[in-house]
Order: structure tokens, then sequence, then C-alpha cells
């Protein structure tokens, strides 16, 4: 009896349902629906309409607890749901996949799917449907079979060997290994049957999750075996350059464990152990935790260094992996809670803690620093050592750490991870530091003094290898001396030689005699200026005094002369200011024998060096330089022939403090960029104002009318205004300039001009001085005044002789009066 068309329909429905409960997880597609009515093509049932079939499919879904996807708008919203309920980086991976398939992917022409995902990583709020939903438990897209078949296919999988593990509800198990060429005719059984074959040839799974006549829910993942090469150790190891023992560093890797992929931080330690498994070259290097570990062999390479400065003390040598974390720890929660400030850059950084680590600066090391050997703490000292302390204090009001006054002490002893030191000398109350225990960053070596540096050649040593010979000892000393005020760690070993890092500098001794030869001494420009100021002082106190006093500059009488001064003169240079000394005089005897009769020794015009002294001061306060300060040490000096006894012992303090504040502007100079350089600039810049401010009050107690010159003080004779001249360029002036004092024309010059909105106000810079082929050179500062027009007809020069033919500017008939208008007025 043949059934009608209904009953056709509810057969094949009936018939696709139980399809669906049995195999396709209660899910009905029209992939389903498609493959059922194909199968039944040749029955009764299988001649239904689907239109009639879908219908009374809806209809009874609910009813049989079945899932009907059939519309575009529905297998969008299935799609939805399965993304809903994967995580970021399981979409972002879907994605990713389907880009690099490109047009051999089915998926990226599946606009359902293209949407969802779009839709999923995109910033729009989460449809209120999706929350609670349950997602279908199958696939609702396409893999690309067809493009990973091929790739199968291609590869060469004759000669190959597979290791198969099948995972099933979460457990795995291992199955005997496959070959290649079973395998490759396999992959198209497996393929034709229905199961999901994802990867590449050297790694493929095969799920048979979901069909019908697979192994069950089972997924296969074969993994190709490498090619077991011939591999030498020795060859390896010495191609690296490592050796068993040395310090290595081991990079981060991801390694698999039961849990999935886990990732191993990088790490450093000893090397062990080097040897081959499964075919590759690994290596034993111990653990952080102690536990040795086992990596790869081409993932070593050479601990790489690190500096490390904490609040300016003695650098410490420590791995870069190290000094990353505390950088990275810093600038990440909880460690940056910690911090008050940080700036890093280019593997530095400097960070300022809250707590009693106070500053820290890290740093890449150099090669030499690298090179350089550092023993441990406790071996670095030994009892009596002559150490430098540079102390740390931290007060918890402030939550700061702040650095202490540097201080020779000698080393006690090693006790409980640190020194105590005992001070060598008292403070300035009478009270020694006692014994203090100290950090090793806290102390570095006495280092030596330029005295110390035997007057030999020297040879330089770099690592151990002879560099350079016959280095000479001033090239040395300059070294020293540079190297001690940086406060650089170097020392002087049993054979005289200094040792800086990996260099050292060793007297060269004479064949048969190992007394070193004296060698003839080098003054460099440095020494010869400083012998010269001081030799300048000597003058001051002894042949410039009131009265004279007649010493003989013996090594006694100049340390007597130079202990009060800030920064004393090294014994060493006394010959040198003996024959600065010497040539002073000399000196002195051919002026004299060169000045014109008309011209005293000594100036007659104190007041106009007293002028240019105080003019120096205004010219210096606003922005100092070490040369401003020396220059204006010398103004001092030139006061003190014309001053009296008193005020010339008041110029000695004041000097001293400008020669030792301009050695403080270099010193902060030298500074700049290195660690705690603001307090350093912060203290030579006050060090520098209060030493123009003392200079100033010694002017002013020279000549009291020194900070501004008045209108009666002008020179108006010849011979006035050439003797001023003299006294105004005593220091500053050039000999083209001091020889025109004596062949230039007397000049009285105003320089006048007008202001540029109304002109009415003009202004008159009146300077007596001498005209030359230089020009105008001034005697003395300009005097300004200010006025109005008396007649607005004329300008500024024409006003000006009027006004100060009423105020009376008289001179002398050998001097001329010229009045300038100025000509960009």
């Amino acid at each position: 009896m043949a059934l009608s068309a209904l009953d056709r329909a509810r057969h094949m429905a009936q018939q696709v349902l139980i399809f669906a409960r049995l195999h396709n997880d209660k899910v009905v597609t029209v992939d389903v629906l498609e493959a059922v009515m194909s199968r039944d093509a040749d029955t009764e049932q299988g001649k239904a309409k689907p239109t009639t079939v879908r219908r009374i499919i809806r209809e009874r879904a609910e009813i049989e607890g079945v899932r009907v996807i059939f519309t575009r708008e529905e297998r969008y919203w299935a799609i939805r749901e399965q993304l809903h309920h994967m995580t970021a980086d399981q979409v972002a991976a879907l994605a990713d996949s389907i880009a690099e398939g490109g047009d051999d992917d089915p998926r990226g022409w599946d606009k359902e799917l293209v949407d969802a995902i779009s839709a999923q990583r995109g910033n729009r709020p989460v449809p209120a449907r999706l929350y609670g939903c349950t997602p279908v438990s199958i696939r609702l897209w396409k893999d690309p079979y067809p493009a990973l078949y091929a790739s199968l296919a291609a590869a060469d999988m004759t000669s190959a060997v597979y290791d198969v593990t099948a995972s099933r509800d979460g457990k795995k198990r291992h199955c005997p290994p496959q070959p290649g060429k079973r395998l490759a005719l396999a992959v198209g059984i497996k393929h034709g049957d229905g199961a999901r074959v994802a990867g590449t040839a050297e790694l493929f799974t095969v799920d048979w999750r979901g069909v019908k006549n697979g192994p069950g829910d089972v997924v296969h993942t074969f993994r190709r075996r490498a090619a077991v090469p011939s591999v030498d150790v020795e060859a390896a190891r010495e191609a690296s350059g490592l050796s068993l023992g040395d310090l290595v560093e081991v990079s981060g890797h991801k390694v698999e464990t039961d849990k999935g992929w886990d990732y191993v931080p990088a790490w450093y330690g000893h090397l062990r152990d080097v040897w081959v498994s499964g075919g590759q070259i690994v290596a034993r290097v111990d653990g952080r935790e102690g536990e040795p570990g086992v990596p790869l062999f081409s993932d070593l390479r050479p601990v790489r260094w690190h500096m490390r400065t904490v609040n300016g003390g003695t650098p410490e040598r420590i791995p870069t992996l190290d000094a990353l974390r505390e950088i990275n720890n810093a600038m990440i929660a909880p460690g940056r809670d910690g911090v008050r400030e940080m700036t890093a850059a280019a593997g530095s950084a400097r960070i300022v803690y809250r707590d009693v680590r106070g500053e820290v600066w890290l740093r890449p090391a150099t090669s030499a620093e690298i090179a350089m050997e550092q023993k441990p703490e406790s071996e670095r000292y030994a009892e009596g050592d002559r150490v430098i302390v540079r102390g740390t204090f931290y007060r918890p009001e402030t939550r700061r750490t702040y650095v202490l006054d540097e201080y020779e002490g000698t080393i006690v002893n090693w006790a409980a991870g640190h020194y105590n030191v005992r001070a060598v000398e008292p403070d300035e109350d009478g009270v020694t530091y006692g014994v203090r225990p100290c950090q090793v960053r806290e102390l570095r070596p006495v280092p030596p003094t330029v005295d110390d540096v035997a007057d030999v050649p020297h040879d330089l040593y770099l690592s151990g290898e002879l560099r350079r010979e016959g280095v000479p000892a001033e090239r040395v000393r300059v070294a020293v001396r540079s190297l001690r005020f940086k406060r650089a760690p170097f020392y002087q070993d049993a054979e005289g030689a200094i040792v800086v890092e990996n260099r050292r500098y060793v007297p060269q001794r004479p064949a048969g005699n190992p007394e070193l030869a004296p060698a003839p001494r080098e003054w460099s420009e440095e020494d010869v200026r400083r012998a010269r100021g001081f030799a300048a002082k000597w003058r001051a106190e002894t042949v410039c005094a009131e009265p004279p006093v007649r010493r003989e500059p013996t090594d006694e009488a100049l340390a007597e002369c130079f202990a009060h001064t800030v920064r004393p003169l090294d014994a060493e240079l006394y010959p040198l200011v003996r024959q600065e000394l010497a040539g002073w005089d000399a000196r002195i005897a051919a002026e004299d024998a060169r000045r014109p009769g008309n011209i005293p020794a000594v100036s007659p015009a104190p007041l106009f060096t007293a002028l240019a002294a105080y003019e120096a001061t205004n010219d210096t306060v606003m922005n100092p330089a070490p040369e401003d300060l020396e220059r204006l040490a010398r103004h001092l000096l030139s006061l003190a022939p014309g001053a009296s006894t008193p005020e010339r012992r008041a110029l000695v303090p004041a000097h001293s403090a400008l020669e030792a504040a301009a050695e403080s502007l270099r010193a902060a100079a030298e500074r700049r960029g290195k660690p705690g350089q603001l307090p350093f600039i912060n203290a030579a810049r006050h060090q520098a104002d209060e030493a123009i401010g003392a200079a100033r009050q010694a002017i002013l107690a020279v000549q009291p009318n020194a900070e501004r010159i008045r209108p009666t003080d002008i020179p108006t004779s010849a011979e006035a205004i050439r003797a001023a001249a003299r006294a105004y360029l005593t220091v500053t002036g050039t000999p083209e300039e001091l020889a025109a004092t004596v062949t230039g024309t007397p000049t009285v010059q105003v320089w006048c001009s007008s202001d540029k909105k109304t002109g009415t106000n003009c202004t008159a810079r009146i300077t007596a001085g001498l005209s030359s082929d230089l020009g105008h050179i001034p005697a003395h500062p300009p005097i300004v005044i200010k006025f109005r027009k008396l007649d607005r007809r004329l300008d500024a020069a024409a006003n000006a002789r009027k006004v100060l033919t009423l105020q009376r500017l008289v001179v002398d008939s050998g001097v001329v009066v010229e009045f300038v208008n100025d000509p960009s007025v």
C-alpha cells in the first residue's frame, strides 16, 4: 500500500530525528537532513518533500529534545553560542588559522562563521540571549580537509616513523609507533570515514568524535620522529666556547607537561655536564632552587653582567638576569608599591626605593669590568686594610636613605656578612665614629696618590697581556688623579703597579738594578697653572705685605703658607712654585727696565682696579663657571698692592674660597649624567655663590665706592685716564689694549641714544678711556645719565652736549670729549 505524502514526510522526519539522537548529539542541520534523505532516496519515504519534512521536524523537535538549525540566522546564533563558551585565545587562534588558510580554506567562505567571529571579537556588548545558553556539541563549520589531505599525501612519509597517542575523556595512552608508509595510506581511509584530520605532516591529529563508523570519542595524535644525526659533543662544546664549570645563562623556553604547555623562565648556573639524548645535545646546569635543570645545549650562552651601585657606593657586578628581574619587579605590582621614583632605558635604570635600599643604579657592565676579577665579599679586605667608608642612614619618618660624610677607616674583622671598620681620625668635634658595621658596597680601598707613582716609565698590561711599553709617569699620575676624583676603586700592589679593573700600570726597572731609576719630572699645564696661583699667594703674604716679609720659599715655609687653603698644594709641586717665583722676579725686573719714567711701578688708581673687580662679580654671579671664578680670583690679587694690611689679609680667604669653588664646579661638571649628580651640582653652585659674596665684601672693604662709579670719580686729565685704564685692564686686558694705554689718545666718550617710541627720552653713557686702532678702550664702567630732550629738533648727541654743558662736565685741554649718536636708534 502506497503511503501518502504526509506519511512519507512523517517517516522521513522520524529517521532524521533518530539519526540526530544517535550520531549528531541531538542536532538537526541541513547537512544531516540531506545525508539521511540521500541514504533513503530509493525507499518510499525518501520521496517525501523536503519542505514538509522540515516542518514536521520543527513541530516535533521540542518533544524529541532535538536542536534544529536550518536557516542562516539559526546557524549564525548557534555559532555565536559556541564562540561565547570559547576563550579569547581560542577564538583568536581560530581566526588566525582561517586567515592562514587563504582561499583554499572553506571556512573563509562561510559568511555566518566569519560574521560570528567578527562580532565575538568586537567591542559590542554581549547579547542577552547568549547568557546561560547551552551550545551544541558538534562543530558547525567545515574543516579544511582537502588542503590538509593534499599536504599529507604530498609529504614524504615513506621513511618516517610516527609516535601515536590516543586520548579519550582527558586520559592519554601511548600506542605502538607506526611507519609512515602505512600511515600515508591510512590517512585517506580515515578521511573518507568522516574523521576530522588537522595538522601537518610533522604533527597531525585524527578526531573520531561524533563519527558513525569510528572507534568512539577518541583523538589520535601522530608525531613524526626526528631523524637522529651523529652528534659530536666535544666539537659542539668547543665551538660554543663554554667549558664545564662556567657560569652560563639558560634562555627561557616552553615545555610540555601533563597539564599542557608551561613556560620555564630564564636562569643562570654552573655548567656541570653535556651529553646526547634523543639526537639532541643537552646539558646539566645548576638550578635556582638547588635542583639541576636539563636544557638544550643550544639554549646556553655565557652569562651577561650588570653593575649595581647602591647610594653612590662601590659598584657590584651582578648577573644581568638579576638586574632585569629587579627592574621588572620595580615596574609591576606588588614591587612598584615600594618605589618612590624610577627611570629606565636601554638596560640601565635608576630606582629610588622607599625603604632602606635607598637609591639603586643598574647599568650594563663594560668589557673591562667583566674581565676584572671579583673576589667573594669575605675575601676582599684583610684585617688592618685601610678603606674609605661611605655610610648611609635610613630615616623611617621620611622613608628616605641619606648618605653620610666619607671618612677613612681600618678593617677590624669580617663577621655576620659585614665588615667591622674603625675610624682612623676623629671628626671636627673630636669624637671618633668608633667601630661601625659596614656592607661591602659602602667600602672602597684607600686609593694611592700621585706621590705613590714611581718617576719611571710604566708598562700597560691589559688582562695580563702587555699592550704598551714606556707609558710616561705623568700620564699615570693624570689617570690616578682622575680616578681619585671619580672615586673609582683601584689600588697599588706590592710591585708598585697601579691596578684599576683589568689594567695594570707596572713601573719599569733598569736591568741589573732592582731599585727604580729616577726620571726627570714633566709638568702638566694644570700643574703650572696651580703653581702660578700659589706663587701669587706666597707673594701676597710676603713681598706685597705691609711691612714686606722676606722669607725663603723652603718646603716648610710653603707648607705653612698654604696650610689654610681649602685644597693645599701637593708637596711635589713646591719646586715648580719656586721656579715660578724666580721667573716672577725676573719678569718684574724686565718690566721695570721697559717702563717709561712717567709711569709709576704701582698704579695710582686703586679705585679703578676695584671697579673692575666688582664688575667681574656681577658678570659671574648669574651663571658662574670655573674660568669666571678664577678670573675673579686674579682680580682680588690685583687689589693687594694698593690695599692696607687688614684689607689685604681679608683678600686671602676670599681668594682661597674662589679657587675652591672653581674646583667644586669642575667636579660637579664631570659628574653630570652620573649617579647622584644633583646634590653635587647644587652644593657647588651654593659654594660658588658664597665665594662671590665673600669676594664682594672683600672688594668693598678695600674700596667702599667700588659698587658704582660716581660722576665725580671720572678721570679728567690725560695722565689720570691712562693710569685708570691700566688699573681697569690689569686682569682682563689684552697685550694690544695694554699697549694702547701708552700710545692711545685720552678721550671721554659720550654714547647717546633715544627711546624708540617717542624719541623724547634719552640715555647718555659716559666713559673715559683711550682711542686707538682697536676703538675706544674704557677706563671704568660707564656712567648712565637719563634725561628728556631739550630740543626735539636735534638728535640725542646734540641734546646730551647741552645737558652735560649745563651740568659742567669739565676736562683738561689735552682730553677729547666725543659725542657719539647710536646709529641703531
